[in-house]
């Protein structure tokens, strides 16, 4: 068999160009939501300011990461403060203000549509996610529980794009090379199982995503031919019984998709799926520990806030939310420039 190659150049560029269409929509809905006006003389801390203007927190958090990434508004002691470059250009009362631009840019942006009502759309109480009901945003059919066939082929064409080079960056930090069993929730293709399966020959992987996902999987992994080695269960992970005896639950892109109360649950249920001793490992772009960077995961944070139910984490986000699952020793490991997997153990 032969081994997976290493991608040749760095993948940051990639998801710059990827994600540069989130910048403008994020500035048009600060804009028309009075929230760098809102700071200008008044700085505050993202929750202070979701108070104040009434706006959904979690996709206040993601706008306020990519505002302060881009240069347009500074952290200071857990409070964002307006930079030069805002006041001169951002704030109403300017001579220089862009804001004659900034209306004629709304009209033909529906990112900003979608991004608009999640800041203005309060999140439910209850974990278990909904779905919108208008069939755009992503997640919906993770959300009903239900996909078609044709969203199913769609969706893992471009998870496995996207995740590819990530894949093998994290089967050859060999986090994984004492692992024998795994379970890749939401797996989809299983771009990371045969990454994972291709560079450690003792482990054997199953992928559990929905029964739509895992009529397809199966033609991903015979590319590679690891057929005897990577199965699929089909499943709803947010309502059917999660399979036991795992050593070790992989979520790649998952936690990212949903808040913060359905992430529990999920961490939940990884618990529940592992043997003692046994770890989760969620792998996702991380924000820096002030929530203000860098600009590609703080991009990805407002793509994840309007298309889906969630946000990108830091590491004190995702550790505290690990230890209320009942994890213990959980610890961050960079795997690439832009990915880092976060590890917590069972007991």
């Amino acid at each position: 068999m032969i081994e997976l190659p290493v991608p040749g150049s760095d993948t940051r560029d990639i998801w710059e160009i990827y994600l540069s269409p989130t910048w403008m929509p994020a500035l048009l809905v600060a804009d028309e939501l009075g929230v760098l006006d809102s700071i200008a003389d008044t700085p505050c801390s993202s929750d202070e300011l979701s108070a104040r203007l009434g706006l959904n927190g979690r996709a206040l958090g993601s706008v306020l990461a990519l505002l302060a990434a881009l240069g347009y508004l500074a952290p200071r002691h857990g409070r964002y403060h307006i930079t030069d470059a805002t006041r001169h250009h951002l704030l109403p009362s300017s001579p220089f203000y862009w804001g004659g631009v900034w209306v004629a840019m709304r009209e033909h942006s529906p990112l900003y549509h979608q991004l608009r009502r999640a800041l203005t759309t309060p999140d439910p109480v209850e974990a278990l996610p909904q779905s919108s009901g208008r069939d755009e945003r992503s997640v919906d059919g993770w959300a009903s529980g239900s996909l078609s066939s044709e969203a199913a082929a769609s969706m893992m064409k471009y998870m496995h794009s996207h995740s590819a080079a990530a894949a093998v960056a994290v089967a050859q930090s060999d986090l994984f090379s004492a692992t024998r069993r795994l379970l890749d929730v939401g797996g989809c293709s299983g771009v990371f199982s045969i990454a994972l399966a291709d560079r450690h020959p003792g482990l054997s992987c199953t992928i559990m995503d929905l029964h739509a996902v895992c009529e397809l999987t199966p033609e991903y992994v015979k590319e590679r031919g690891l057929e005897d080695r990577i199965d699929t269960h089909a499943a709803d992970m947010f309502r059917d019984p999660w399979p036991q005896g795992y050593d070790a639950v992989f979520l790649s892109n998952i936690f990212h998709d949903w808040r913060p109360a359905t992430c529990l649950e999920l961490a939940k249920h990884a618990f529940g799926a592992l043997t003692p001793g046994g770890t989760i490992n969620v792998h996702e772009m991380l924000l820096n520990d002030d929530a203000a960077g860098p600009r590609t995961a703080a991009a990805f944070s407002v793509l994840m806030a309007a298309s889906t139910q969630g946000q990108q984490f830091t590491f004190a986000q995702l550790e505290s939310l690990l230890g209320d699952a009942g994890f213990v020793d959980i610890g961050c490991h960079s795997t690439s420039p832009l990915h880092s997997v976060v590890r917590g153990r069972k007991p």
